[in-house]
């Protein structure tokens, strides 16, 4: 038995045992808190690392969660799934497993319009592109092959023509050397004809110079004789012209007769008509006899006792209004009529020229001188443009008038209209000298309005 006071044997043991597990706890403790705070250290190193390649925030995404299980059944981690896939994309897309997708923007950049399109639209776009191209390329292949058909075609065809082409030529070349050797022969003869040519032909060149010399004096006397006569025709011409209007042999004007009148009509009969070639429109002079047609003595022959125009005409007479009449002096049967264009057995030829008041509006014109000329030609007259040997009458307006000169810088067409007139002036004083030297009666628009017993119309 133990004594008092002190602890049993084992109550002292007991305190051991309790002191050492104490102390292996605490021990234990302290080896596991360092191990525990190992492990949280690696555990947040573990958790910053798995944030670089997935974030908490993250984890929980649908499309994350896809890939982890997609990973899973390729037996790969997300991040190697990620990888191989990234890089079988750039194999497919650039044919570099190595590339990223920083390069791959890079790259696009460079292509229009595929920095904003996805790459499947370009892609598309490109393929519709190249299908356009493979289309046209087709069709320029094509139509490279029937250009190359119609080359060969043409080429043939060039061949055919110019081989066709040869033999004619060979032909040609034959037929030119056959000709050569005939002209060669016809040449030798041709020499010795052509020596006896030259022989003839110097004896007809000087036959025909005796022959141009004969003629020659022939012509010289013929044209001394026709001197002679054209002498002798102006004083014929003027003998017979005076016959025509020389005084005292009046009757060679007188037309007709007046057969009988009617003074409530105002009308006369004639004693010619159709058979003498009386025209409607046609006037007269009346005068009481035939020695009242006489020129005074200024040589201007006095108008009538009335003026005459036809206005119906029958077989051998003619009914004439009378347009005009004298005073006290009235149309009587027994008057005589003349009119000095109208002949019933003879056709007078005119020249005419200068310019006529036909209108009488107090301007004579070049173009008025028609109404003359149509009048004259509706009577029977015949007109010509120059003084030849059987002219009646000479019928000359007014002179035509010369411009000023125009100057050296007038334009080409006031020269030309200066040159004109002046020809027209020279031509209306060539024509009166030769009326003048062959005896031509010359008459004005008012003698031979007197002489036609035609009345001019009134001034206007």
């Amino acid at each position: 038995m133990a004594a008092k006071g002190s602890m049993p044997g084992w109550g002292w043991g007991l305190i051991t045992v309790l002191s050492l597990s104490t102390l292996g706890s605490l021990v234990a403790f302290a080896m596991f808190y360092g191990k525990y705070n190992d492990s949280m250290r690696q555990l947040l190193t573990a958790t910053e690392a798995g944030n670089d390649f997935v974030r908490a925030d993250e984890r929980n995404r649908d499309d994350v969660r896809n890939l982890v299980e997609e990973a899973k059944k390729s037996r790969q981690s997300l991040v190697g799934y990620l990888v191989e896939g990234q890089q079988a994309v750039m194999q497919r897309a650039t044919g570099n497993r190595r590339e990223t997708v920083a390069t791959l923007d890079e790259k696009l950049k460079a292509i229009p319009g595929a920095d904003s399109q996805p790459m499947l639209g370009v892609i598309n776009a490109r393929e519709a592109e190249l299908g356009n191209l493979r289309n046209q390329l087709q069709q320029a292949d094509a139509a490279r092959q029937q250009a190359l058909a119609d080359l060969k075609n043409e080429v043939e065809r060039v061949g055919a023509v110019e081989k066709r082409h040869q033999e004619t030529l060979s032909g040609i070349n034959s037929q030119l050397r056959q000709v050569k050797d005939e002209v060669d022969g016809y040449r030798t003869g041709t020499d010795a004809y052509k020596k006896e040519l030259d022989q003839r032909l110097d004896e007809s060149r000087q036959a025909a110079a005796e022959a141009e010399a004969r003629l020659k004096k022939q012509l010289d006397e013929l044209t001394v004789q026709k001197l002679i006569v054209d002498n002798q025709l102006a004083v014929l011409r003027g003998q017979r012209n005076q016959a025509v209007l020389r005084t005292g042999d009046e009757s060679a004007l007188v037309d007709a007769e007046i057969v009988g009148t009617n003074s409530a009509d105002r009308t006369a009969f004639l004693s010619i008509g159709k058979r003498e070639n009386v025209v409607l429109g046609m006037t007269f002079s009346v005068y009481s006899t035939a020695s009242a047609i006489r020129p005074n003595d200024a040589g201007e022959y006095l108008a009538g006792k009335a003026t005459l125009e036809v206005i119906n005409v029958g077989e051998t007479t003619a009914t004439a209004r009378i347009t005009s009449e004298a005073r006290g002096n009235p149309v009587v049967k027994g008057d005589v009529v003349a009119n000095a264009v109208f002949d019933p057995s003879k056709k007078y030829k005119f020249v005419i020229f200068g310019n006529f008041d036909a209108d009488r509006d107090g301007l004579a014109t070049q173009i008025e001188r028609q109404d003359i000329e149509a009048m004259i030609r509706s009577w029977g007259g015949e007109l010509t443009e120059d003084m030849t040997g059987d002219v009646d009458f000479l019928v000359l307006g007014q002179r035509p008038l010369i411009p000023p000169r125009p100057a050296s810088d007038a334009p080409f067409e006031v020269v030309q209209e200066y040159f004109r007139r002046e020809r027209e002036v020279e031509r209306y004083d060539s024509l009166n000298r030769q009326a003048q030297s062959t005896s031509v009666p010359v008459l004005n628009e008012n003698r031979l309005y007197t002489l036609i017993g035609k009345r001019p119309a009134d001034r206007r």
